[in-house]
């Protein structure tokens, strides 16, 4: 496979009918980390453009980065993250485990990282980790969770069947955003769960994105962005049915959806269903005022940085996710503004940020070198990271948040 393929048809139902709602120019991998000695060389640059099927709501990119470049030195550690392990926690106690009837029974975690969710149901049930990141296997097998190594594909579930088994519950989070042909990917799911089997998966609503104008979501790994309208499609056009949704506040918000076979469907999903329509989501209008908020966002933010620098205040990001750097480059914000980073993540840390070169350290640098101003890009962590930051506050340092909109946070 090339770098990257411009596709001219929607990768959910194959229609045609598609309108090009927000530009975001030419970037690098939002995830394409940078060691000092390669800050000289020349970064590869993808076009990172939104676009929206008219046939079935999906919103998406036609411009696929091949997923080997994305993914084989994957950065992002699930574990890293105290609220994603709390939530991975809860979803463990509340939606896996009453599914398992039996220690036999098989759960399978399609993209499952570091293994955070499965290190919950290894106890209760044999489970697998099914993810290409062949970097992230040592760490999800300490966990005492057994790795797989591979792109879930319909050939990788017979592979899968052959050796493990039918699945008594698949689940996959926040990856079907990344996955290119998907299609294929529900087809293998159909066989994995077969006729008794459980299919849960969450994906982030598009109706956050753009009722909030999170369009930090959007960067090449992101290839899709949902609607139950379009997920629905995907799953009947796999022969399974969606008996549940439920709405949950992961990446901002997601939809959390159930499919099988032989279920029975539950009112949730004609609420939503109803819902999207009655907000827009199956209106191209919608979209098109989404980019134009984007767009003015940009200019209150940069307009509001640059003041500051004016003033001779020292700001800093918190937080290097791959959605900061779409911010970060769309804005032109680099280390002329923004000092460093901090980051949880180790692997991160000692690294730069793709594009803009901005350093990325351990937030213990906070305490050493404190700025005046924190540019908040883990944005969906907002209320926790305020929580744990107070003595920031109190010492008089503001967060400067940006979704849904530009607000300064902090004793003025």
């Amino acid at each position: 496979m090339q770098d990257y393929l411009h596709k001219t048809t929607c990768r959910v139902c194959g229609g045609t009918n598609l309108i090009k709602v927000l530009d975001l120019g030419s970037t690098p991998p939002a995830n394409a980390y940078l060691k000092e000695e390669n800050l000289g060389a020349p970064e590869t640059s993808f076009p990172l453009a939104l676009y929206f099927c008219r046939t079935c709501s999906l919103a998406h990119l036609l411009d696929v980065v091949n997923p080997e470049i994305l993914f084989k030195d994957y950065h992002f550690l699930t574990g890293a993250s105290s609220p994603s392990v709390a939530h991975f926690k809860k979803y463990a106690d509340d939606v896996v485990l009453p599914l398992i009837t039996s220690p036999d029974d098989l759960v399978i975690d399609i993209g499952g990282n570091d293994g955070v969710l499965l290190s919950f149901v290894k106890d209760y049930a044999r489970v697998l980790n099914v993810d290409p990141a062949d970097n992230l296997a040592l760490i999800s097998e300490g966990k005492g969770v057994p790795f797989y190594t591979a792109f879930f594909t319909s050939q990788t579930a017979d592979e899968l069947i052959a050796k493990y088994g039918p699945a008594k519950v698949v689940v996959a989070n926040n990856v079907f955003a990344h996955t290119d042909p998907i299609r294929d990917v529900f087809k293998g799911v159909a066989k994995l769960i077969g006729e008794n089997g459980v299919f849960v998966f969450e994906v982030h609503w598009n109706k956050h994105l753009i009722e909030e104008g999170a369009f930090d979501q959007i960067y090449h790994e992101h290839l899709c962005f949902y609607s139950l309208h379009a997920a629905k499609y995907l799953v009947e056009a796999m022969g399974m049915k969606v008996f549940d949704v439920e709405i949950v506040p992961t990446q901002g918000q997601s939809l959390r959806v159930y499919a099988g076979k032989n279920k029975i469907e539950k009112i949730s999903v004609k609420d939503i269903l109803d819902l999207e329509r009655e907000v827009g989501l199956t209106d191209e209008k919608t979209f098109i005022a989404f980019g134009e908020k984007v767009s003015g966002n940009r200019e209150k933010l940069r307009t509001l940085l640059l003041d500051l620098k004016a003033q001779g205040k020292r700001i800093v990001g918190y937080g290097a996710p791959a959605k900061g750097n779409t911010l970060l480059n769309y804005y032109g914000i680099g280390p002329d503004i923004l000092e460093y980073l901090t980051d949880t993540t180790p692997l991160k840390q000692g690294l730069y940020s793709p594009g803009q070169h901005i350093p990325i350290v351990s937030p213990e640098k906070l305490l050493t070198n404190t700025p005046d101003y924190i540019l908040l890009l883990a944005w969906n962590f907002k209320d926790a990271i305020l929580e744990k930051e107070k003595s920031l506050l109190e010492k008089g340092v503001k967060f400067i948040v940006t979704v849904p909109n530009v607000e300064v946070i902090g004793n003025r």
